[in-house]
């Protein structure tokens, strides 16, 4: 088994349509981890909002007034 810098030098040296197959290969090979992987930072990142409206760090928009504003935005 070659290791991780024999493998890269390998990887490296291949023509670019094959370095293109191996690139898809390995991103198939973990796409449930990167999705994954977008739903914790999604969840940390909606936490994160909730507690700063909580403490009071920032003020939430009322509904009718994002709702307004993004009609404006649309008509634009």
């Amino acid at each position: 088994m070659l290791t991780l810098d024999q493998l890269i030098s390998e990887a490296t040296a291949l023509p670019d349509t094959a370095k293109t197959i191996l690139i898809d290969k390995i991103a198939e090979s973990m796409a449930g981890q990167i999705d994954r992987d977008l739903l914790r930072e999604g969840v940390k990142k909606a936490q994160e909002r909730i507690a700063a409206i909580d403490s009071g760090a920032v003020q939430t928009i009322p509904g009718d007034i994002a709702l307004a504003q993004i009609r404006q935005l649309a008509q634009k």
